[in-house]
């Protein structure tokens, strides 16, 4: 089985305030930092075997509080939305100046002057996942905390909205319902390599013991981007920091 561990960055100062950063590059805020730190326990349990960032140093600062021995690759594709204009601007400002405008961008109709359309972004950010998920071919299946089983398990750190649409992009969340990841939270993508049930009950789920790794490498990297979205399953979605750790966390930063 393929684990895909997702992390929205830590929060920034420009999160604290609410204005809409895009491609800003913006560091995270002391308390950006803490929230990775406490993050980074879950993502050190999970064992992942490759890591990636995207192409702004908020991600890069989350990723390097994580504790892995491990050097996350570069990826542009794992940018937040462009913008454009909006960029930089206060959220509240916005929508009480264009309201059906700024419902528009959150309804993925309308894109700022400048700005990257949602097609744009769901596109890439399909194309930056289906990617990251063939390339777990070449990892090593490590031990997991909550499987019977090892896994070949990733972790990428991207944003909010970009995260928000991969899902939406993956047919798993409806968006009318979806609540805005918070920062640092993290969320869990399986995808399991066959039909049948695994069970929690039996020795590694009631799998083959069997297990021939050059085989299920050649499988990965023969998959289609038609088949990784049939095969995705969310596991945990949006497990912030204030819930791994409330007494550390004295804030809860939404948006």
């Amino acid at each position: 089985m393929i684990r895909i561990v997702l992390v929205r960055h830590g929060e920034t100062e420009w999160n604290k305030a609410h204005r809409l950063q895009g491609r800003s590059d913006i560091p995270l805020a002391e308390s950006g930092v803490t929230q990775a730190q406490i993050t980074g326990g879950f993502v050190r349990a999970q064992n992942p075997q490759q890591g990636y960032v995207s192409s702004l140093v908020r991600t890069h600062q989350t990723f390097a509080q994580f504790g892995l021995d491990l050097e996350p690759s570069i990826r542009p594709d794992l940018a937040e939305q462009d913008l454009g204009e909006w960029e930089g601007g206060y959220a509240a400002e916005i929508r009480n100046r264009f309201p059906d405008q700024f419902e528009g961008w959150r309804a993925g109709t309308f894109t700022p002057t400048d700005g990257e359309t949602y097609h744009e972004l769901v596109t890439r950010m399909r194309g930056a996942f289906f990617d990251i998920v063939r390339r777990t071919a070449d990892a090593t299946p490590s031990v997991s905390t909550d499987l019977s089983f090892e896994v070949r398990t990733a972790a990428a750190v991207s944003h909010g909205a970009a995260l928000r649409v991969l899902f939406e992009g993956l047919k798993l969340i409806d968006r009318h319902q979806f609540i805005p990841l918070t920062p640092a939270a993290v969320s869990v993508i399986d995808i399991p390599l066959h039909r049948g049930p695994v069970s929690s009950s039996l020795p590694r789920g009631g799998l083959s013991d069997a297990t021939d790794h050059e085989a299920e490498s050649a499988l990965i990297r023969s998959l289609t981007d038609e088949q990784i979205t049939d095969l995705c399953r969310l596991r945990l979605i949006n497990l912030s920091p204030e819930l791994l750790n409330p007494v550390v966390t004295d804030t809860v930063a939404i948006g």
